[in-house]
């Protein structure tokens, strides 16, 4: 009995080697992409806290991968320039700029979160080279900056 025991021991340690093996030789999902994500937020915004809870998820699951992760708070002074160099009227919008600080794509106002993780799978897809089909537009609701809702 002790050594059919331990041999099903040897042999779920064996198993568990070869797993974890395969997964931590895998860096597919943790390499660096040379892109930056910045969300464009206004504090009084009822779209933009709408989707904080979505934007924090996506911080956590993405931020590591990218270059740059950044919230900007159009009601601030660096804010307002930053709003103005990018054409920003509606908040939330988000952007993604490749590794020359070029724009890649954007979504204006609040959307699902399967939305956002679309709209970050293709600029990764993009910025790697294995992009492909289309690309609609994902926008969704916000609020006009320095006006009403």
């Amino acid at each position: 009995m002790m050594k059919k025991t331990s041999l099903i021991l040897v042999i779920a340690l064996a198993g568990m080697l070869v797993l974890a093996g395969c997964t931590t030789g895998e860096t597919g999902d943790t390499e660096k992409v040379p892109i930056s994500f910045i969300e464009f937020f206004d504090p009084a915004c009822p779209f933009c806290a709408e989707m904080e809870p979505t934007v924090a998820q996506l911080d956590e699951d993405y931020a590591e991968r990218f270059d740059g992760w950044d919230i900007v708070d159009v009601t601030t002074d660096e804010g307002r320039e930053k709003i103005d160099e990018f054409g920003i009227f509606l908040t939330p919008t988000f952007v993604i700029l490749d590794a020359d600080g070029v724009e890649m794509d954007r979504v204006t106002g609040a959307t699902t979160e399967e939305n956002m993780i679309a709209f970050i799978d293709r600029a990764i897809a993009d910025a790697t080279g294995e992009a492909g089909g289309p690309r609609p537009d994902i926008d969704g609701e916000g609020s006009t900056i320095g006006g009403d809702e």
